[in-house]
């Protein structure tokens, strides 16, 4: 229920069309969830991260379309190359955890191989927008308070989870907390807060693409900051 309150609201605020086609994807992230925790079937597992692969694409999609702005390539083979890039990622991230648990691997295994495939694109996704909101001047308003809680929200959210790596925590009055109620909670508004991310993101960078071009140095936004902002100088330290 977490996930399709945090999808609705996403899908009714957010202005850009990809955000709440995130939103829509998030309620169904939900009842897929409602799926898997009723049957714990492979069936039920697919339906549970289909829906979350494709929120990962659109949220990889964006970040390859802003690097791919700041670079300079906007022919009409940019879009299909993004759109090549983040579909693959996605059903990458589906097909090898499916694959593992056909070979009968451990459930332990599938998903922290699904976990590590799905997190990356977000972390990706994460790390563009903080380079880009950090080069606009906006990281210090809504955009990073965002990026901030969804980091804090899933650190909090795995804090929750420490039990399925370290047996015989759940004992004693440990087995009456439902952790993994509140993994839900926290990694729900995680998923929220990059949903309205994901609407900045999309709008700051149809906005850039609608100005003049300016001249750039031949090399692109992530390796200017890294270079330039991000670093210390040598005369500084």
């Amino acid at each position: 229920m977490c996930f399709v309150a945090a999808g609705a609201q996403v899908f009714f605020r957010a202005e850009s069309p990809i955000a709440r086609a995130y939103g829509m994807l998030m309620i169904a992230v939900g009842f897929g969830s409602f799926s898997f925790h009723a049957t714990t079937s492979l069936s039920g597992f697919l339906i549970d991260i289909v829906p979350m692969a494709i929120t990962a694409a659109l949220m990889l999609f964006k970040a390859v379309h802003a690097i791919q702005i700041d670079a300079g390539i906007v022919d009409k083979a940019a879009e299909s190359t993004r759109w090549f890039i983040s579909i693959f990622c996605a059903a990458f991230a589906v097909y090898v955890p499916w694959m593992l648990m056909t070979a009968g691997v451990s459930h332990f295994v599938v998903w922290g191989v699904w976990a590590f495939l799905f997190g990356s694109m977000g972390v990706i996704f994460a790390l563009v927008s903080l380079a880009v909101f950090f080069h606009e001047g906006i990281l210090w308003g809504k955009p990073g308070r965002d990026i901030l809680l969804s980091i804090v929200a899933v650190l909090l959210g795995l804090g929750c989870t420490i039990h399925s790596f370290i047996p015989g925590m759940c004992v004693g009055w440990r087995a009456a907390l439902p952790l993994h109620a509140f993994w839900h909670l926290f990694s729900s508004i995680t998923a929220n807060r990059l949903g309205h991310t994901l609407d900045i993101l999309t709008r700051l960078v149809e906005t850039i693409e609608m100005e003049p071009k300016k001249k750039q140095s031949g090399k692109s936004l992530l390796v200017r900051l890294v270079q330039c902002d991000l670093l210390p100088s040598q005369f500084s330290m």
